[in-house]
């Protein structure tokens, strides 16, 4: 792996050595594997991840003082779960030079144990299956290696799903007015051992002028929509 700077520099890292055979006369040897898969894609997300975090650690924030300067106080090691497995991010804690407040360091979330993407995929597989064969799907697919507890799902979950109900839903582009109006009437009845029965007739209009005019009586399966039905029901 080879980080360019950018000036042109580059660093080059080892994060993982595959060796396969030059031959095809093993079709299961065709290509990486998963388990190979999943220990590189991990290598590669510790790398950046450090590299991200060397970069952090080099920011100072400004003291609520308003007067002090920042001094490195010692390091703290953050354990991180990602989707392709869990990371140690290690950043600085800062002390003031004037006022002695420690600060933990510039726009990181000190409490946060698992990254957004990770949250949405247990939530999303969680709601499909079972947080055991969610939790196994998850292990099985992807180099999480933390966060993949079955009971550690059912208490993301939840949390998940109340993030997106608090979501503002955005509002369609264009929303159709439709007015329904209903009415109903009791009619005599011509059949023996009935005295009345109730129609009950409907109107949809929408803004653009269309209409459809409806008809049932109570208690029956069959209704009708036609032009017939639209007169009698005017009268």
């Amino acid at each position: 792996m080879v980080k360019t700077g950018a000036e042109g520099d580059g660093q080059s890292t080892d994060v993982m050595k595959i060796n396969k055979p030059d031959d095809l006369g093993d079709i299961a040897t065709l290509g990486m594997s998963l388990a190979e898969a999943k220990l590189l894609l991990a290598g590669v997300q510790r790398e950046i991840v450090a590299a991200q975090a060397r970069a952090h650690a080099v920011r100072r924030p400004d003291c609520r003082c308003g007067g002090g300067v920042c001094h490195v106080k010692d390091y703290r090691d953050h354990a991180i779960a990602t989707l392709l497995g869990q990371v140690t991010v290690r950043l600085p804690r800062f002390r003031c030079a004037v006022c002695g407040a420690i600060e933990v360091g510039v726009d990181w979330p000190s409490h946060c144990r698992s990254t957004p993407e990770l949250d949405q995929l247990q939530a999303h597989l969680a709601a499909l299956m079972t947080y055991r064969t969610a939790a196994d799907v998850l292990e099985q697919m992807f180099p999480v290696g933390a966060g993949n507890d079955k009971e550690t799902m059912r208490r993301r979950t939840p949390t998940a799903g109340a993030a997106l109900r608090d979501h503002a839903a955005n509002a369609p582009e264009t929303a159709a007015a439709i007015t329904v109006t209903l009415d109903s009437t009791f009619i005599r009845s011509c059949e023996d051992g009935e005295r009345h029965l109730e129609v009950r007739v409907g109107n949809v209009e929408t803004e653009s002028g269309g209409r459809q005019v409806f008809g049932a009586v109570a208690g029956s399966s069959a209704g009708t929509s036609t032009p017939s039905a639209e007169r009698k029901a005017r009268h």
